[in-house]
């Protein structure tokens, strides 16, 4: 079966959120079940087995969100594929004579919207038309959270996760520390985890240290004391994530929220927003929950609070945990996406180098 990825978002040499990593992840987990493409901007990393297409990386924020669709359109022709399944970007491709549509919702356009502002708030509206029009071709939909599932009327709902490596080599720091994801600004909200690192400094009396993985843009906007990093490996992240005492998730929104996941997955505590992803999560646990959703507020004394009662799980927080994650990943795996997903379209043998080749 010849399956065609459309992911604009792919890592790179810079920053790269959620759904380019995911789609990377996933891509290296099919490709020993399906003969893979990949399409996506110049400058994405390779990945060994997988045939890569690049389209020219779009110089602002019109070529990117309203030209490159037009590019993916006649690069999908070149790949002849079984299958195209889509992470975004896909409203330009034709219905008529295409190959069955399988398009995953990490979220809600017109949810970022309601948590951005002037004209990246217009773009998310537009971009919410768009989507709706996907949503209608599509030839079956998958949501990574019950918000996307409801909004799209998805067929299966499947979290964006990949199993993470224990790790268990690598050791807590041995003062205070916190990791944070995402960009200064925006609904990530990067601003509110140096202040409360800095207010939980100075309650605690001790030196807390904040290490920051984000895009090269802003890398002004931090303080000195902040450790940020733009160009990380998915090692060094989850390294990171590992060691630290706590994850702090202040966003906006949400659809899923992949490094709260890694963070549970790797044994360190969450302080998080209310949002559908961290809200979806929590739900999988019982009161023993290593993830605490907390008002704005409350960020502050809530990191302080968990600091000092030391960078280690209960033994309760870490069972409840570890059952969220598990049952996340089954409901997440690869075989489930061949055999209970492709194989529901009218497509050639799901086997690889089966009668399709």
């Amino acid at each position: 079966m010849n399956v065609t990825f459309v992911s604009l978002e792919w890592p790179n040499l810079e920053h790269v959120g959620g759904v380019g990593r995911y789609a990377y992840r996933l891509a290296e987990s099919l490709r020993s079940r399906v003969d893979l493409s990949v399409i996506t901007f110049e400058g994405g990393a390779a990945l060994p087995g997988v045939q890569m297409h690049y389209i020219p990386r779009p110089r602002g924020r019109l070529s990117r969100f309203y030209g490159a669709p037009f590019r993916v359109r006649r690069a999908v022709a070149q790949t002849n594929p079984h299958v195209i399944h889509s992470f975004g970007d896909d409203w330009a491709i034709s219905p008529r004579k295409r190959a069955p549509l399988v398009r995953t919702f990490h979220g809600s356009a017109l949810s970022e919207a309601r948590s951005s502002s002037g004209l990246r708030k217009l773009n998310h509206l537009i971009l919410a038309a768009t989507e709706m029009l996907s949503a209608r071709r599509a030839t079956l939909k998958i949501a990574v959270g019950p918000e996307s599932a409801g909004a799209f009327q998805c067929d299966r709902l499947m979290p964006p996760v990949t199993a993470v490596r224990p790790l268990s080599s690598v050791a807590k720091t041995d003062h205070p520390s916190v990791v944070f994801i995402g960009a200064f600004a925006g609904r990530k909200r990067g601003f509110m985890v140096e202040q409360a690192v800095a207010a939980a400094s100075s309650y605690l009396d001790v030196p807390v240290s904040l290490t920051v993985f984000g895009p090269v843009s802003d890398a002004a906007s931090w303080s000195p004391t902040t450790t940020h990093r733009a160009d990380a490996s998915d090692k060094d992240v989850q390294a990171t994530i590992r060691a630290s005492w706590v994850l702090m998730a202040p966003s906006l929104y949400e659809g899923f929220g992949i490094p709260t996941f890694e963070a549970l997955a790797l044994e360190t505590l969450v302080i998080a927003s209310s949002n559908p992803g961290s809200n979806y999560i929590r739900g999988l646990m019982n009161q023993d929950s290593p993830l605490a959703i907390v008002a704005d507020a409350d960020l502050e004394k809530s990191l302080a609070d968990r600091l000092a009662m030391g960078s280690a799980m209960k033994d309760e927080e870490r069972a409840t945990s570890g059952a969220a994650v598990e049952s996340l990943l089954r409901a997440a795996s690869a075989d489930r996406l061949v055999y209970e997903v492709y194989a529901l379209l009218d497509v050639p043998d799901v086997q690889k180098g089966g009668a399709s080749q």
